[in-house]
C-alpha cells in the first residue's frame, strides 16, 4: 500500500507540472511565426547563430554589420547561440527545419525545461506545495511572459532557467560534499557565464553567503538566548559548515580562473562594471525609462512593480516571507542554510530593481522561490490542523495558483504585441532587395538588430552597448550624441558632415583599429560604403526628447513662467539638473531634469461653435490645449488661449495645405513663431517648437524631405520614410 501511495502522488506531481509546461508553452505560442523573429533585439542571437552555423560552428571574432565604421569585436558570451545550433541539429534528425523556427521555439523549450528546475529548487527548499508554486510563479510571471515569447529568442529565458540550476548545482555540491557534484556546479555555472555576462552575480551572492550565514546565525543565537552573549561554538560546532565554506570556495575559485582563461571575466570586474550600470554612469541609461529608480513603497512604485512579477507572489515575498522569518526565530524553528540563501537572494535583487524595472527578470526568480517557499511553509505549519482549517487554506491556496495562471494567459495577449508589423516589414524587403550589399543604415539605434539580421546590411548604431574598448573610434555614446544631433539640427550641412565621418575610417583610425584588435580586424571593416540610407520612423516621435537632449540641445527654462509660454519642452530625466535650468519631471525636488524641445501631440477632445458659428476644435495634451478656429476659410490656433501660432500645415481632400498667419493680429493675442502639423482625419495635432519645427527630423518624416537637398526619399509607407543620402 505504502508503494502505491507514493507512486499514485509522483504521478499527481508528474501530472501537475505538464499541465504547467502545457499552459506555459501554450500561451507563448500565439506569436510563432516560422518567417520571422519577434521583436529586435532577438535578432541580434539569430543572427550570431547563423553566423556560427555558416561558419563550421567556429565562432565569428569580428562582427562587421554592427556599429560600422568598422564593426566591433564579437564578446565571448556565444553559449545561447550554441544551445540554439543544438536544438537545431537535433531538430533536423527528425524533420528538415529551418533555423528560423527553432529561434521561434527555443525560448519555449526553456520555458519548459525551466518548470522542472524550478520545482526541484523549490522542494529543496520547502515542499512539494513549495515547489508547485514556485514553478507557477517562475514560468508565468508577467516579466518572463513578456521576453520569451515564441520568436523572442533573446537570453532572457536562458537567464531564469541557469539561475535556478546554477544555485540547485551549489546546494546540491554543499549536500553531497563529493567532487563530481562540486566539478557539475563548476561547468553547469561556467555555461551560465558562457551564456550571458550578468551571470556572474550567482557567484557573487555566494560569495556573500558565508558572510550573511555566520551573521544570521548569530542574530538567531541574540534573539532565542535574549542575550547580547554569543557562543561562537555553539553557533559552529556542525561539521558541515565548515564543508560548506570549502564547497562554495572551490567552486568559487576555480569558476574565476577559468573565466579569466576564457575572457569571460570574473565576479570582481563584474561587480564594479554592473555597479556603474546601475548607478546609470553610462550617458545612454538616462533615456532609458526601466533604469530609473523606484519607490516601490508608493503605490505607483508598487504597481509598476508588481505588474512585472505579479502581485500574489510580490505580496507573499514582501510581507508575509518578513512575517514567517521572524515567526520562525521567535518560535526557534531552525532556519535552514538554504532557506538564509533565500532571503540573501531576494534582499539583493529587491536592491537592483529599485534602481529600475529592468531588473525585474531577476527580481521574479527570487520573488517565485520566495513565494513558493511561504506557501510551503504555510502549508507544513497547516498540515496537522483541523481538516475544516486545512481544507479552507489548500483551497485558497488553489484558488490564487490559478487565479496566477487565469491573469498569466491574459497578459500573453498583451506581449503578443511585440510582433514587427508589416510597415517595417515592407521597408526592409525594400532594402533587402534594392540596397546595395556595402550600403550602411542610419537611424536612431533601436532598429538596428532587426535591420542588420534582416537585410544582411551594415547598421551605424544598434540595441547592443558599445564602450570605446570594443568600438573604435566611433563608441554607443559617440553616436548616439551624433544622431540626435542629426535629427535635431536645422542645418543639413551639419548632419552630412556628421555623416560623411561614418562612411568610411580614415588612414589614421584604420591603422589605429588594428594596431588595438591586432589580425581579427578584416580588411573589409576600413573599406568605404557604396551607399548610405537614414530611415525617418513615426516612433521618433516620442524618442525626440532624448534625441534632442543627447544632441546637445536645451530649451532656456529657467523659471515657471518660462515653461508655461514655451509650449514644446519636455523633460529629459538627467541624474541632476545642469546650472542655470530649472529642475523638472518627477524628480523635480530633488534638482534633477533638464527641459529639451520635442514635439507636443495633442489629441482631439471636442468639437464647438462661436457666435458666429466657426468651428472651434479643442486638442489636449495634459493641461494643455490648443484650440483651432476655422475662420474665413482659414485655420486659426490658438494656444492656452493667449497665443496664436504662426505656422499650420493641414490635408484637405489629401493634398497638404499650408497657412502662414505672421500677418494675422488679433489685439488680444500674442503670436508664437511655431508649427501645427493636423493629422489628415482631424483627430489629432502635433505642436512643433521654432527651434525644432526646420529640424531633419521633421522635414523627413512630416514634409517628405521638401527643401533637402542631400535627402532623397526612395520608399515610404505611413510609418517610415526611407532616404538615400546623396552626399
Amino acid at each position: 500500500m505504502k508503494f502505491k501511495k507514493i507512486k499514485l502522488e509522483s504521478l499527481i506531481i508528474l501530472s501537475i507540472l505538464a499541465f504547467i509546461i502545457f499552459i506555459s508553452i501554450y500561451i507563448r505560442f500565439k506569436t510563432y511565426n516560422p518567417e520571422m523573429i519577434l521583436d529586435y533585439d532577438p535578432w541580434w542571437h539569430y543572427r550570431y547563430t547563423k553566423m556560427i552555423l555558416e561558419n563550421n560552428l567556429h565562432p565569428p571574432k569580428w562582427d562587421i554589420q554592427s556599429f560600422f565604421p568598422p564593426g566591433r569585436i564579437v564578446q565571448p558570451f556565444l553559449g545561447w547561440s550554441y544551445i540554439m545550433i543544438i536544438m537545431y541539429y537535433i531538430a533536423n534528425i527528425f524533420s528538415n527545419t529551418s533555423l528560423i523556427i527553432i529561434g521561434n521555439i527555443a525560448p519555449l523549450i526553456i520555458v519548459g525545461l525551466t518548470v522542472i528546475v524550478a520545482y526541484i529548487l523549490g522542494k529543496e527548499l520547502s515542499n512539494k506545495w513549495g515547489a508547485i508554486s514556485t514553478a507557477i510563479f517562475c514560468t508565468l510571471t508577467p516579466t518572463l511572459i513578456s521576453v520569451s515569447m515564441a520568436g523572442y529568442c533573446d537570453t532572457d529565458a536562458t537567464v531564469v532557467f541557469f539561475s535556478f540550476l546554477c544555485i540547485y548545482s551549489f546546494f546540491l555540491a554543499m549536500k553531497k560534499k563529493k567532487l563530481p557534484f562540486t566539478i557539475l556546479a563548476i561547468l553547469i555555472n561556467l555555461a551560465f557565464v558562457f551564456t550571458w555576462p550578468g551571470a556572474w552575480y550567482i557567484s557573487l551572492l555566494f560569495s556573500a553567503f558565508i558572510p550573511a550565514l555566520i551573521l544570521f546565525r548569530f542574530i538567531e543565537q541574540i534573539i532565542s538566548q535574549k542575550s547580547i552573549k554569543i557562543n561562537i561554538s555553539k553557533n559552529f560546532k556542525e561539521k558541515q559548515f565548515i564543508e560548506y565554506i570549502k564547497i562554495v570556495a572551490i567552486i568559487l575559485v576555480v569558476l574565476n580562473i577559468i573565466g579569466i582563461i576564457l575572457g569571460f571575466g570574473n565576479m570582481v570586474s563584474f561587480f564594479f562594471s554592473g555597479l556603474g550600470f546601475v548607478e546609470a554612469k553610462q550617458i545612454v541609461n538616462v533615456s532609458v525609462a526601466e533604469l530609473q529608480p523606484i519607490n516601490i513603497f508608493s503605490k505607483s512604485g508598487f504597481t509598476q512593480v508588481a505588474s512585472r512579477v505579479g502581485t500574489i507572489p510580490l505580496i507573499l515575498t514582501l510581507v508575509v516571507l518578513p512575517l514567517l522569518v521572524i515567526f520562525k526565530i521567535f518560535r526557534k524553528i531552525e532556519i535552514k542554510s538554504e532557506e538564509i540563501f533565500l532571503f540573501l537572494w531576494a534582499l539583493a535583487t529587491f536592491y537592483l530593481i529599485l534602481h529600475g524595472v529592468r531588473f525585474s527578470l531577476l527580481f521574479s526568480c527570487a520573488v517565485a522561490v520566495s513565494a513558493g517557499y511561504v506557501i510551503g511553509n504555510l502549508m507544513k505549519f497547516i498540515s496537522d490542523r483541523e481538516i475544516i482549517l486545512k481544507s479552507t487554506f489548500i483551497g485558497f491556496v488553489i484558488f490564487i495558483l490559478i487565479m496566477f495562471i487565469s491573469d498569466a494567459m491574459l497578459y500573453s495577449e498583451y506581449a503578443s504585441g511585440m510582433a514587427v508589423d508589416n510597415n517595417w516589414i515592407e521597408m526592409l524587403n525594400w532594402l533587402k532587395n534594392n540596397a546595395d550589399k556595402n550600403s550602411l543604415v542610419a537611424t536612431w539605434w533601436d532598429p538596428g538588430h532587426i535591420i542588420a539580421g534582416y537585410t544582411g546590411l551594415k547598421v551605424h548604431a544598434d540595441g547592443a552597448h558599445c564602450s570605446s574598448k570594443g568600438c573604435f573610434p566611433y563608441p554607443h555614446n559617440t553616436r548616439i550624441q551624433n544622431m540626435g544631433r542629426i535629427m535635431s539640427t536645422s542645418n543639413e550641412q551639419e548632419a552630412i558632415d556628421i555623416f560623411k565621418k561614418y562612411r568610411q575610417l580614415t588612414p589614421e583610425q584604420c591603422q589605429q583599429l588594428k594596431q588595438k584588435f591586432g589580425d581579427i580586424v578584416p580588411e573589409d571593416a576600413c573599406k568605404p560604403i557604396s551607399e548610405m540610407y537614414f530611415i525617418s520612423s513615426s516612433d521618433l516621435i516620442g524618442k525626440f526628447t532624448w534625441m534632442n537632449y543627447f544632441g546637445g540641445y536645451r530649451a532656456p527654462i529657467k523659471n515657471a513662467n518660462d515653461f508655461l509660454s514655451s509650449p514644446g519642452v519636455c523633460c529629459a530625466a538627467t541624474p541632476k539638473t545642469e546650472p542655470g535650468y530649472m529642475s523638472c519631471g518627477q524628480f523635480a525636488k530633488k534638482g534633477k531634469g533638464v527641459f529639451v524641445w520635442c514635439p507636443w501631440v495633442f489629441s482631439l477632445s471636442n468639437v464647438q461653435q462661436d457666435k458666429d458659428g466657426n468651428n472651434i476644435y479643442l486638442y489636449n495634451y495634459g493641461n494643455f490645449q490648443i484650440a483651432i478656429i476655422q475662420k474665413d476659410n482659414k485655420l486659426i490656433p490658438v494656444y492656452n488661449n493667449n497665443f496664436i501660432i504662426n505656422h499650420v500645415t493641414f490635408f484637405l481632400n489629401g493634398q497638404e495645405q499650408e497657412e502662414d498667419l505672421t500677418e494675422y493680429e488679433v489685439s488680444s493675442m500674442k503670436k508664437l513663431d511655431g508649427l501645427i502639423w493636423m493629422d489628415p482625419s482631424f483627430k489629432s495635432l502635433i505642436y512643433f517648437a521654432p527651434e525644432i519645427k526646420d529640424s531633419i527630423f521633421v522635414k523627413t518624416f512630416f514634409y517628405n524631405g521638401k527643401g533637402l537637398d542631400h535627402f532623397k526619399l526612395v520608399y515610404q509607407n505611413p510609418e517610415i520614410k526611407l532616404y538615400r543620402v546623396d552626399f
